[in-house]
Parts: structure tokens; C-alpha cells; sequence
């Protein structure tokens, strides 16, 4: 980790740890540009009479929505993300996860046993192989390399 990544301090928001400082500024640039953008098409739809009121209302909302998510573009743009993700997984950790979501290693092992090969893909992509390596012999989702990846001997 870098020196000033250290020093900073973070707040806990919702589970998550941010910057204070930068967490404000996004909500200000936030509110500044859905705000003016509402508030243009606003005066922009309300000026043509063949829209009904309402409707122009309506209109002048979806701009504001687009500010907002412009808004959310501009801020993370500016403000890059500070985690720092180390991956390591032990059986002990995947009956842990899973048990946490609610689901049984049994469950988990006949869904994998079913999955469609894009999920599989997908698993083989972030390199989840202790998921994976649960899967049967008898599955046609099953590969050698599962296991072996592991460490776990075949």
C-alpha cells in the first residue's frame, strides 16, 4: 500500500469504507447537476405548449436522471477505487460463503453439477476453482484440472 493511502482516513458508510472528503464532493457534484439539469428541462419542456404539464414534468425528470447518472460517471472518473482485494480460498472458506448465503455444499454441488457452460466459464474466469473442483465426476461440467488446481489430490 502507498503512504497516503495509509494516512487517509475512512468513514464506514453502509458496510463500506470511504472517504469522507471525496464521498462529499461526489454528493455535491450529484445534487449540482441532477438538480441544473432538472431544472433546464424543466424550462425547456414547460416552454412548448403542445406538451401537457405533466407530462412535461415527467420529461424534465428523465433529464435530471440523466444528470444523476452523468453525475455518477464524473465521480467515479475522478475518485478510483481504494480496495485492495487479496483472493484466498480454502474448502473451510466455501462452506463458510455458502452457508452465509444460504445454501448447502449438497445444494451447491447439484447446482454446479447443472450449471450451463457460461457459468461455468465464468467461475473458470475468476479462477474459483474451489467452487468448481465441488463438482461430480459423473457431471459433464467436471474437469480433472478442477481439483488439481487446488492442490487437492484426484
Amino acid at each position: 500500500m502507498s503512504e497516503d493511502f495509509k494516512e487517509k482516513v475512512f468513514t464506514e458508510v453502509w458496510g463500506d469504507r470511504v472517504d469522507l472528503r471525496e464521498l462529499v464532493i461526489s454528493c455535491v457534484i450529484g445534487v449540482v447537476l441532477t438538480m441544473t439539469m432538472f431544472l433546464i428541462g424543466q424550462r425547456i419542456f414547460l416552454g412548448m405548449e403542445t406538451i401537457e404539464t405533466s407530462l412535461a414534468n415527467g420529461y424534465a425528470l428523465l433529464v435530471g436522471v440523466a444528470g444523476c447518472l452523468l453525475a455518477g460517471f464524473i465521480s467515479a472518473r475522478l475518485f478510483k477505487p481504494k480496495r485492495v482485494v487479496e483472493e484466498q480460498f480454502e474448502f473451510e472458506d466455501i462452506e463458510a460463503v455458502l452457508h452465509a448465503a444460504g445454501i448447502s455444499v449438497e445444494e451447491e454441488i447439484q447446482a454446479l453439477s447443472t450449471a450451463d457452460s457460461d457459468i461455468i466459464q465464468e467461475l473458470e474466469d475468476l479462477e474459483l476453482y474451489g467452487l468448481l473442483a465441488l463438482i461430480p465426476e459423473s457431471s459433464p461440467n467436471y474437469k480433472k484440472e478442477y481439483r488439481e488446481k487446488t492442490g487437492e489430490r484426484v
